[in-house]
């Protein structure tokens, strides 16, 4: 069974094994949501960008232990690529490939939030979708049971994101059971 979890907190107190921080290679320096959980594990994610470990680039990525400093045990700084060529269908692939990942280091619970690309003209109810039926799409075909938080703590977007994950949930035809659980 698949478990999607919606919550209003900050990305940085979802109680997990995994939180999954997404950046495009225009991000750099980290700011917004990577920058703050940066912040959080005093740098350690800046300092591999300046060691040219991590670059923004799809499939740049990297997994630091938080030590205590955040919720989760570990946090995956991925990098999506350019923001040139992030639109929301990348996002879904892209995000379902990451949601693989973490999978497959058997992390049963992970977080994440919904990607936003800067200088997107996208709403946010599509880049929402994508996101979240990426990650539900990453998690069909693990044999165990996966938790999968999506963290919105801007109010005038988590119903948004609620509405988005109500309709996941009601037209999934295939795939795991899924529950969906809504924070409020």
């Amino acid at each position: 069974m698949i478990r999607l979890r919606i919550d209003p907190q900050p990305l940085e107190t979802a109680s997990c094994i995994v939180t999954v921080s997404m950046f495009a290679e225009e991000d750099i320096p980290l700011a917004g949501v990577p920058g703050r959980i940066d912040g959080l594990l005093s740098g350690q994610a800046s300092h591999q960008i300046a060691e040219g470990r991590l670059t923004g680039a799809w499939g740049s990525q990297a997994l630091l232990a938080t030590r205590g400093r955040l919720e989760s045990d570990y946090v995956l700084f991925a990098g999506l690529g350019s923001v040139k060529k992030i639109t929301a269908p990348t996002i879904a692939v892209r995000t379902e490939e990451i949601v693989q990942r973490v999978l497959k280091l058997s992390a049963s619970t992970l977080a994440m939030p919904v990607f936003q690309p800067s200088g997107t003209r996208a709403k946010y109810e599509r880049l929402a979708s994508e996101t979240v039926n990426g990650a539900l799409r990453g998690g069909d075909n693990f044999p165990y049971d996966i938790d999968i938080t999506v963290c919105e703590p801007d109010p005038s977007r988590y119903n948004a994101l609620v509405a988005v994950a109500e309709r996941s949930a009601f037209r999934r035809a295939e795939g795991r059971e899924l529950s969906v659980e809504i924070i409020v």
